[in-house]
């Protein structure tokens, strides 16, 4: 190994020790970059440096006052001032800055599996998870139209995931049930976007794609394909145009910063 490599290695060995020493765990609000050690030193002396000027001031009103309001933790993941500050105190005091929703929501709640709920009670038990998704600070946000049993096992899996604090009413974040991937997605049928892409997917099975949990309630028709290949090729085509016609704005005449028209190409003035 390099001397300069040794060298990092060595300094981030010891910057490590620094957080061990004052019993904090990086991996709580850290994002590690073992392929680029000077990128995560810097961050670590960043980081080191803040938690020491905190120590010193003891609070974070008298730190902004000191430092500045700009003054907030480098975190990660940096979501605002707020969270970030939030998390970072929940850090220094040895608590979790992330948690799952389900660790969040009323202790008087009782989460049931889908499996043992009946078809006929299914929407109220629905209502009642989604309240208490409510009451612990997050929010709901799907397609209408998705039946009940099919939302309440999507909602059963994310409020398993565990999710960063945002403050001490809740996480803020919103379930929309969106991955970016239709084929798989169990909002499809009900979406817009879902009903009017196509996919690769979709072009080896000759039909619009669909997850396995949605089998009981909906089935694709091979005409279903002619029509997504048809809305997509307009999407595209209209992608297409918007695209050309950037190209000649950005072209044509422009304004400097001085606020007089020029031109892109010479940089000649048009009097």
């Amino acid at each position: 190994m390099p001397r300069e490599d040794l060298q990092t290695y060595q300094h981030n060995l010891h910057l490590k020790q620094q957080f061990d020493l004052l019993g904090l765990h990086l991996s709580e609000v850290f994002e590690f970059t073992p392929m680029d050690l000077d990128l995560e030193n810097r961050r670590l002396e960043s980081l080191l440096n803040f938690v020491k000027k905190y120590q010193q001031y003891g609070n974070r009103e008298t730190m902004e006052l000191l430092e500045g309001p700009y003054c907030w933790p480098p975190i990660f993941p940096g979501i605002d001032p707020d969270s970030d500050w939030y998390r970072f105190e929940l850090w220094l005091m040895g608590q979790p800055t992330r948690k799952t929703i389900a660790e969040q929501m009323p202790e008087t709640f009782i989460i049931k599996n889908p499996e043992e709920i009946p078809e006929d009670e299914m929407e109220a038990e629905l209502d009642k998870l989604l309240n208490a998704v409510n009451q612990a600070g997050y929010g709901i946000s799907l397609n209408e139209g998705i039946p009940a049993r099919v939302v309440y096992c999507n909602v059963m899996e994310w409020i398993g995931e565990k999710l960063e604090l945002d403050g001490p009413f809740g996480g803020g974040w919103t379930f929309d049930g969106c991955s970016g991937w239709c084929p798989g997605c169990f909002q499809r049928p009900w979406c817009e976007f879902g009903n009017s892409s196509c996919w690769r997917e979709d072009e080896e099975a000759g039909k619009m794609c669909l997850p396995d949990e949605l089998n009981d309630y909906v089935s694709a028709s091979p005409q279903s394909f002619s029509i997504i290949s048809k809305l997509q090729a307009e999407e595209d085509a209209k992608m297409e145009k918007w695209k050309q016609e950037n190209e000649k704005k950005q072209e044509g005449p422009f304004l400097d910063h001085e606020g007089l028209r020029g031109y892109e190409d010479d940089g000649s003035l048009p009097f």
